[in-house]
């Protein structure tokens, strides 16, 4: 989106993630490249939710759009061809028609309520929380600090300017039934928890949570699409509610857009919840083990948590095999929809990478941004070029924009397996779609036939 170099302005990267034990450092890994060769950015990197926020309006604006602020949702109703909602607008009722509802509207979403949208899951009984904080301590301030105990922990998140800190945590048991909870009431629990001397020069923002683990088992109703929080929350184990909210919008926004723009039938609207849906389930088992683990009270997890666990953790992060898989993971660049009705491998390569994979980065600065016009890429690995011909003739029978991309079979696209030609058909997200060693109309054409309108 043209927005990357204004996130690393505003951010901080994370150099280190620490593990402390009642004061004592149980380990210490270097993380600055822990995803070298897989991405542009191939570090940790802090950028607040809020800030993420005023740079999308901002794009947004520059765009020739804005959003209508102090606007509450009262209600909606669907028919056939359009989705009518209400809304109060500084006091005023505001009647909105549209095509299509997006309920981006948070994890006690009222679309999803009115709807009825099965909502799975259950509450943690931990009470946890969050503060913006200006703190000194001893240690640098690039550092991710976790810090758990027998009963809670916390965790230290770098944030830009000089000892910004964002702390987290879990609330002893004590804390469970107090009303009213101030930072100043905790901080004797924190800096207990963390073990190290610190001052908190400054509190800017601190809230308590009530924690859920949930997720529907529909990201549709109809004209109505849930994304974000709305469709799936969790714990903030592995700082993955964010990214995943950003990537759900990203699926459903270029469908959107297409069947908007009539180049895609509505058929293309139900993978949004084919893809997205196993992912948000994987996400919430993958979390709510780890928090779990993290914020257990029960002895036997503790004692696990203590003795096995944090040198098991200390062993894989030094390990510079299991570096990139641990990066893929976090970063979500390794999930795939493989297997998905978009997802179609033809090629019968013996190729490291298949159809519904993120295509595999170049390590070349600058490389995904080669594919950021807002349509599809057509990569062509040959010695020779497409035909000017073949390349009006693919143009004539897909309406959907799209763009030629051509490549020598480079030692990079060997190693990927590479060994003859090999057309790559990158949709507007940078995931593979369709994947074939030989360009053929008819085939070419039956790719795009279910979901899209063709000549």
């Amino acid at each position: 989106m043209g927005l990357s170099d204004t996130v690393i302005d505003e951010g901080t990267p994370i150099n280190s993630f620490n593990l402390y034990f009642f004061g004592k450092k149980k380990a210490e890994i270097k993380i600055s490249e822990i995803g070298k060769g897989l991405t542009d950015f191939s570090y940790l990197f802090a950028f607040e939710q809020s800030k993420n926020e005023a740079l999308l309006y901002q794009n947004l604006q520059k765009n020739g759009h804005d959003v209508l602020w102090n606007t509450e949702f009262s209600n909606l109703t669907q028919n056939e061809n359009n989705v009518i909602t209400i809304a109060f607008h500084n006091d005023e009722v505001k009647k909105i028609t549209s095509r299509y509802v997006v309920a981006c509207d948070g994890a006690k979403s009222p679309i999803r309520h009115q709807l009825n949208f099965p909502f799975h899951g259950g509450n943690y009984e931990n009470k946890f929380f969050v503060a913006d904080t200006v703190l000194d301590w001893n240690l640098e301030y690039d550092k991710l600090v976790i810090a758990p105990t027998n009963n809670n922990f916390c965790g230290f998140f770098p944030l830009k300017g000089e000892k910004w800190y964002r702390v987290l945590g879990t609330f002893p048991k004590e804390f469970y039934d107090k009303k009213d909870i101030a930072f100043e009431d905790i901080e004797a629990v924190v800096k207990k928890t963390l073990g190290l001397p610190v001052t908190f020069e400054k509190v800017n923002w601190f809230s308590i949570y009530n924690l859920h683990h949930r997720c529907v088992d529909n990201f549709r109703n109809k004209r109505v699409f849930l994304a974000g929080d709305s469709a799936h929350i969790h714990s903030p184990a592995g700082g993955q509610g964010m990214n995943t909210g950003l990537q759900d919008a990203y699926n459903l926004g270029w469908k959107l857009a297409f069947e908007i723009q009539g180049f895609a039938k509505e058929t293309l609207l139900e993978t949004y919840n084919e893809e997205r849906l196993p992912f948000a389930k994987w996400l919430l088992r993958f979390t709510d083990r780890a928090f779990r683990i993290m914020t257990s009270e029960q002895w036997h997890i503790a004692f696990f948590r203590r003795t096995i666990l944090i040198p098991i953790i200390q062993t894989v992060l030094s390990s510079d095999l299991l570096k990139p898989t641990i990066f893929k993971t976090i970063s979500q660049i390794a999930y795939s929809y493989h297997g998905k009705k978009l997802s179609l491998n033809e090629s019968k390569q013996k190729l490291k990478f298949d159809a519904g994979d993120r295509l595999p980065y170049k390590n070349e600065i600058g490389f995904y941004r080669q594919f950021s016009a807002k349509g599809f890429y057509l990569l062509h690995i040959a010695h020779e070029k497409i035909s000017p011909q073949t390349q009006a003739e693919i143009s004539k029978l897909i309406p959907i924009p799209i763009t030629f991309w051509e490549d020598l079979p480079s030692e990079h696209w060997k190693k990927l397996g590479i060994s003859s030609e090999l057309f790559i058909l990158l949709r507007p997200d940078n995931y593979i779609g369709y994947l074939f060693d030989s360009y053929n109309p008819e085939k070419f054409k039956d790719y795009f036939s279910e979901n899209f309108h063709i000549f």
